[in-house]
């Protein structure tokens, strides 16, 4: 695959850990949506008690490179079933 930037190739391989990372979801629409996630947590680590609100993940939909600008679905038109994590997509 061709990536649009170093930062977007970096991200998108790091989906589903702890941090910030980008991928596709195809869950809700046959459309692609680009979401740029970021997880406080492990995978499989409890969430702490805390006297206040802990977000352990959070997801926001996205239509451009953070990094680069370019327009991530004419980019990766051709990669979607490649960058497709559904299935961390919160929901």
């Amino acid at each position: 695959m061709k990536w649009c930037c170093m930062g977007f190739e970096a991200h998108a391989i790091s989906a589903g850990s702890r941090g910030a990372a980008v991928f596709v979801s195809t869950r809700d629409d046959p459309e692609p949506v680009f979401i740029l996630q970021y997880r406080a947590l492990d995978p499989g680590i409890p969430v702490p008690r805390t006297d206040s609100p802990l977000s352990s993940v959070t997801d926001v939909q996205i239509q451009f490179c953070p990094w680069c600008g370019v327009n991530l679905k004419t980019w990766y038109r051709n990669a979607v079933r490649e960058l497709d994590k559904s299935e961390l997509q919160v929901l």
